[in-house]
């Protein structure tokens, strides 16, 4: 009778992630396995470590329990019959020494408890402390499966000693795709935010420009001067902060450098509404990696400003690192030419765009069904 009950329960999943600090790149990531997952299995429960476990449960109608209560956490572990650790950039030391080391505490425990775990579309390191690379290999090998977002991760993890095999993924936020996206929606946020607009079109072609604080915040001019070229060509111009309210600060003095008028958001968007607006655009410049990653699942192309490699992987993997220039580039006239070239995109372009975005919609969706035939068993760990 006790089996009984115990087969009748709905399985229940841990999710460990950089959730709940109103960054729109990691709450995409989220939505978009809580999507992931209730399409393949309605019945699966989510349970979610956040920073803000109230407006996690609200915007996902997950259960969620605070990441800074051990005791809480700990309990969640032992009743779940699966960790996913990711996605994002969690095993890393450069935001600060402790974020490798928190996630790995996790993995450990729920080892502890003999569950299965799963790295979901990790982008790994770098990571300069000794500990945390001999940690990551010893914690990495226990894991039931291990998959990370770009070959440069894969490679490191190889280079760490960690014996198993490594998957290369897409990140999870390319599971969706412009049918998702609710034109009610888009025509609401246009008319929020200012932009003159008829039943969802916008009068001006949209360059969507999402930015943030840097080193020495160098490159804040030089692209002010890039994005003037934009409006005076006929385009309007949104700034878009993704991690709020870091990024607005970013946006703010961008939008005081420039000569031209720009649009702005000045409000924390949900994953949902930043993805919207990525639809919408005509085109993205982007220095985060999600602002990307949005513009790659909603097909809007893209150019990429790299102040990190992750920036880089991607837009390899996406098949576009040409349009992918250092974020304090001072040569404009490239950067500009790079712009006005995905205006003029070819059909056979346009045809490999699509055709690379849709293989990685379906890898993503595939890595989500990995995760859940690990609740039935079905993959050996």
């Amino acid at each position: 009778m006790r089996n009984e009950r115990r087969a009748n329960k709905e399985p229940k999943v841990v999710v460990s992630g950089y959730y709940g600090f109103d960054n729109c790149g990691d709450e995409a990531v989220l939505l978009a396995m809580v999507h992931c997952f209730r399409e393949i299995n309605p019945n699966v429960r989510i349970v979610v470590f956040s920073n803000n476990p109230g407006k996690t449960r609200q915007a996902y109608g997950v259960e969620a329990v605070n990441r800074w209560n051990p005791v809480l956490m700990a309990f969640q572990l032992m009743t779940c019959m699966l960790l996913i650790s990711g996605g994002g950039s969690l095993i890393q030391d450069v935001t600060s020494t402790k974020s490798a080391g928190y996630y790995l505490a996790i993995i450990r425990a729920a080892r502890f408890f003999r569950k299965k775990v799963m790295i979901y579309s990790q982008g790994i390191g770098p990571l300069s402390n000794a500990k945390n690379r001999k940690k990551v290999r010893r914690v990495f090998n226990r894991c039931a499966i291990l998959t990370v977002r770009d070959n440069q991760s894969a490679a490191f993890l190889k280079e760490l000693g960690v014996k198993k095999d490594v998957y290369v993924v897409s990140d999870p936020v390319l599971a969706f795709c412009r049918e998702d996206i609710d034109i009610d929606e888009i025509k609401g946020l246009m008319h929020e935010i200012g932009i003159p607009d008829g039943m969802g079109v916008a009068l001006k072609p949209l360059l969507f420009v999402a930015v943030r604080n840097w080193s020495y915040d160098e490159h804040i001019a030089p692209i002010a001067e890039l994005l003037d070229t934009q409006t005076l060509a006929g385009w309007d111009v949104l700034l878009v902060p993704a991690h709020f309210p870091q990024d607005l600060e970013a946006c703010e003095k961008l939008k005081k450098l420039m000569s031209t008028d720009a649009y702005c958001v000045e409000k924390c968007l949900t994953a949902r509404q930043f993805l919207t607006l990525a639809s919408r655009a005509d085109k993205v410049l982007s220095m985060r990696l999600h602002g990307l990653i949005c513009a790659m699942a909603m097909e809007t192309p893209m150019m990429g400003l790299s102040y990190d490699p992750k920036v880089d992987g991607f837009m390899e993997q996406a098949g576009l690192g040409r349009f992918c220039i250092p974020y304090n580039s001072r040569d404009l006239i490239a950067s500009r030419a790079l712009l006005q070239e995905l205006d003029a995109m070819t059909p056979d372009s346009k045809h490999e765009f699509s055709e690379r975005r849709d293989e990685m919609h379906e890898i993503a969706w595939e890595t989500a069904r990995k995760a859940l035939d690990l609740l039935r068993g079905q993959t050996q760990h």
